[in-house]
């Protein structure tokens, strides 16, 4: 059944992102120079469409995600297009802002699907020769992650003997990790994305066992920690080897990027958003050595893998230099600390240039 509530445009205006109706509709329902007041009557539908009182016909159409936000929590209103949101306390003044100009690599095309849906894939970036050099250097830290789970009963913190196994912070032990996160390609894309001055925030490697159903949850990237510039955080989904429904690739809600931080639940699994499958989730297959780049604030998860080999993938996690950490203490107090550590949050861009390989 469609649900609608009826309040002013001067309401809905206070919505930060807020399209004005086209002139031409609004002349066409009576208002003179197709300006529509402040204290006109509005209705909005569960369809997120506003009708305007004096005609027939909506006048605006959004089907963004800040919009339904916006929405829930001020009207109360629920829209089947998106699942229900829980906007994290910490984030009450967040505002999406589009890419700007001055891109090195990124087409206009590129840049409005990125702040559309919140992703791009770039396909066939790494080299078969790089990549295997990576892989290499990768494996070896994967089998002691391994054997620490089955010493550990089959568990080590998220890594699961046998199903999923997860390394952090690798690249201040491995070369070729470093010169990937440094790749050309990914300095002018985060140069494009974040700007001149760029930190590694964050780098993982996931592998998923062969025949394993263990799903990771929804989640944002920017779940685990809350930080003060949540919206320039950009993952780069690395495909060490092939990844598709079958073995476990990305899925996404894209335009989810656009509400914010929300609120996530701690599971056995890792941090969750959504407790079941949104309506409008994409899956993101890509070759080995391709890569989805992302806004950390799109939610996503990743399936099991049926196939007969490990299914491996790298996450490396982009920053703006100066972006802090935001906890709450048991007083309830802010506590903020740098995302600078030289070993494990180096620099990759300083005023738009390359910093010196380490």
């Amino acid at each position: 059944m469609t649900q609608e509530i009826r309040t002013t445009f001067g309401e809905l205006r206070e919505f930060g992102a807020w399209r004005e109706p086209d002139r031409r509709a609004a002349a066409e329902r009576g208002f003179a120079g197709g300006l529509i007041p402040d204290d006109a009557p509005a209705t909005v539908d569960s369809s997120l469409s506003v009708f305007a009182a004096a005609g027939r016909g909506s006048v605006v159409e959004d089907a963004r995600a800040d919009w339904a936000l916006f929405c829930q929590e001020r009207f109360g209103l629920r829209s089947p297009l998106w699942p229900s949101f829980r906007r994290h306390p910490l984030s009450d003044s967040f505002m999406w802002r589009s890419i700007g100009t001055g891109k090195r690599v990124l087409s206009d095309a590129e840049a409005a699907t990125y702040d559309r849906d919140g992703y791009v894939v770039v396909e066939d970036v790494l080299s078969p020769a790089f990549l295997g050099h990576v892989v290499a250097d990768l494996d070896r830290f994967e089998e002691q992650r391994a054997e620490a789970a089955k010493a550990a009963g089959g568990k080590n913190t998220i890594t699961q003997a046998g199903k999923v196994t997860f390394n952090v912070q690798l690249a201040r032990h491995s070369a070729p990790l470093r010169e990937l996160i440094k790749l050309p390609l990914l300095q002018h894309m985060m140069h494009d994305l974040i700007g001149p001055n760029v930190r590694l925030y964050w780098d993982q490697s996931v592998y998923k066992s062969p025949h394993s159903s263990l799903v990771f949850p929804w989640h944002q990237d920017t779940g685990y920690t809350f930080v003060d510039q949540p919206g320039q955080i950009v993952t780069a989904w690395i495909a060490l080897t092939d990844a598709d429904e079958e073995s476990g690739c990305m899925w996404v809600l894209p335009g989810g990027h656009r509400t914010g931080p929300l609120v996530h639940e701690k599971g056995d699994l890792g941090n969750r958003v959504f407790d079941e499958d949104p309506a409008g989730m994409v899956p993101l297959p890509v070759r080995a050595g391709s890569i989805v780049v992302f806004a950390g604030l799109l939610p996503h998860m990743t399936g099991g893998n049926h196939r007969d080999w490990a299914r491996k993938a790298l996450v490396v996690e982009y920053a703006p230099d100066g972006m802090n950490r935001i906890a709450i203490d048991p007083w309830g107090e802010k506590v903020v600390s740098p995302a600078n550590n030289p070993h494990t949050q180096f620099e990759v861009l300083r005023d738009g240039r390359p910093t010196v390989s380490r």
